[in-house]
């Protein structure tokens, strides 16, 4: 299992990235000049749900 980001409701303030102790995520321009948090090392996901109690928009799921 791994975190999925939601681009749609993700706001990109990194608040995951942040607390993210395995390093899963990056912020990325989104192609409209939006930053929005992606998973870049899907691999290294553990499953903790650290990312997903940190996001404020509710964009992060574990699947």
């Amino acid at each position: 299992m791994t975190a999925k980001v939601d681009p749609d409701v993700c706001d990109g303030i990194g608040a995951c990235k942040e607390v993210c102790p395995e390093d899963v995520f990056e912020l990325e321009d989104d192609g409209k000049g939006n930053l929005k948090s992606v998973v870049a090392h899907p691999d290294n996901c553990i499953d903790c749900g650290l990312c997903i109690d940190a996001c404020p928009m509710g964009a992060i799921t574990i699947e």
